[in-house]
């Protein structure tokens, strides 16, 4: 933590891009190695399996039946990779060392969202997410054996076939076309799976949160720095204030589809790049309507696994793919729901209801006024009931609130600054610091 430079010390804004690079160097340097302790080139290894023929397309089960049956002694199938002269390793290996960096800078990334507060509980976290992250390559690569439709016999994974499993686990596609080959493998992987499930789901979750609310924060502080330095502001402010609280013009409660409409093209796109490659890519070979169904019972999490990636080229960009589509696919759903709950509400809505309820408040927020010489409203009254029509709190909240007031307050109607620093701040020493 402190070589990423989250040790609490403050960089400031300007220190914001150090803090980032720190941070993604430090994920990259545990993600490295736990992509070195995996072989580059496969070793040979005694050992025979079974084909899971059962859950392979038909055009190629027949193939595969000739490599089952896999003499004792002779070396395992590995799949061919794309490896470039002059490298040393294949072009799959190298984005399946990226995939693994990245992985592994999610607890860094937090760490620069957080700038450097992070508590016990998170560098626990992030600490365990890395010696997972290490010891279940290692664990995949070295020493628990699969058996798989893409390869007869069963042999632990290669580098790519790892981070294609790895994969399968984090967005719980789970294929099933590649399954530990003995009961002891299945145990640790099952192991695996919750560790996964929990770790990267507590930090994705967080980090998303945290983004969100820097892009929000981002956006109004934009927008307040716009308003203080055009000298447009002022009038749109006051072109806002000519507005009713409530537009009785608008028959029903406007309905925002724009999130919705976002989200669900940006998980077409990610299903139809997906198709078009697992079409088009040599060695694949899908027919477009076995692509398009690959595509959405991937993304969809469903993964039945009758088309599944063919070649190394396949797997590891199936490994991208599926982060980003099921992630896409989360999004598109979650505005879905909020569409459907603004759908419902203006379904709901009642005209006549509405304005009971405006009249309601008004005489609930109204009281004689000496200067008026009639019922009507001072600030806090009208506060009070814009406050309430337009839902930003309810009856009992804002009457609770109006009783602690009067509790506080002294005979002048006044509350004393030191009296509510006294009775509504923190305490003065806290428990345990």
């Amino acid at each position: 933590l402190k070589l990423a430079r989250l040790d609490g010390r403050a960089l400031g804004p300007p220190g914001m891009k150090r803090r980032l690079l720190s941070a993604l160097l430090l994920g990259s340097w545990c993600g490295l190695a736990a992509a070195l302790v995996t072989p580059k080139s496969p070793p040979a290894r005694d050992v025979r399996g079974v084909a899971m023929l059962a859950r392979m397309p038909l055009e190629r089960a027949a193939a595969a039946k000739a490599l089952v049956a896999q003499p004792i002694g002779e070396p395992l199938d590995y799949n061919p990779e794309t490896v470039v002269d002059g490298l040393g390793f294949s072009i799959e290996f190298s984005f399946a060392a990226l995939f693994v960096l990245l992985i592994a800078s999610v607890p860094g990334v937090l760490g620069v969202l957080l700038r450097g507060d992070l508590t016990p509980a998170h560098k626990v976290e992030s600490v365990c997410l890395l010696i997972w992250l290490i010891s279940m390559l290692y664990l995949f690569t070295n020493v628990i054996e699969f058996n798989s439709s893409h390869f007869s016999g069963s042999r632990p994974l290669t580098l790519v076939e790892a981070v294609y499993l790895l994969a399968q686990i984090i967005t719980t596609v789970g294929y099933g076309d590649i399954v530990p080959a003995n009961p002891k493998g299945q145990v640790w992987v099952a192991i695996n799976v919750l560790l996964a499930l929990c770790l990267y789901g507590s930090l994705i979750m967080e980090v998303a949160t945290l983004i969100g609310e820097r892009l929000r924060n981002a956006f109004v502080s934009v927008l307040n720095k716009y308003k203080e330095e055009c000298p447009e502001a002022d009038h749109l402010t006051a072109e806002m204030a000519k507005e009713p609280l409530q537009q009785w013009d608008v028959p029903v409660p406007h309905i925002d589809k724009t999130a919705f409409t976002h989200s669900a093209l940006a998980f077409v796109v990610c299903a139809a790049v997906g198709a078009t490659f697992y079409h088009y890519y040599p060695g694949e070979g899908k027919t477009w309507l076995q692509a398009v169904y690959m595509s959405v019972i991937t993304l969809s999490t469903v993964g039945f696994g009758w088309f599944t990636a063919s070649t190394e080229s396949g797997k590891i960009f199936g490994a991208f793919w599926m982060v980003c589509g099921v992630g896409a696919l989360a999004a598109m759903l979650s505005s879905f729901v909020e569409l459907m709950f603004q759908i419902k509400a203006t379904e709901r809505w009642d005209e006549a209801h509405q304005k009971v309820r405006f009249y309601r408040l008004v005489k609930l927020c109204t009281r004689p006024i000496t200067s008026l010489g009639d019922f009507g409203m001072d600030a806090y009254d009208f506060l009070k009931f814009g406050v309430l029509l337009r839902g930003l709190a309810s009856e009992d909240e804002v009457r609770d609130i109006e009783s602690r007031f009067e509790e506080l307050a002294d005979d002048d109607g006044m509350v004393d600054c030191d009296k509510v620093e006294e009775l509504e701040g923190p305490p003065k020493v806290l428990l345990g610091r």
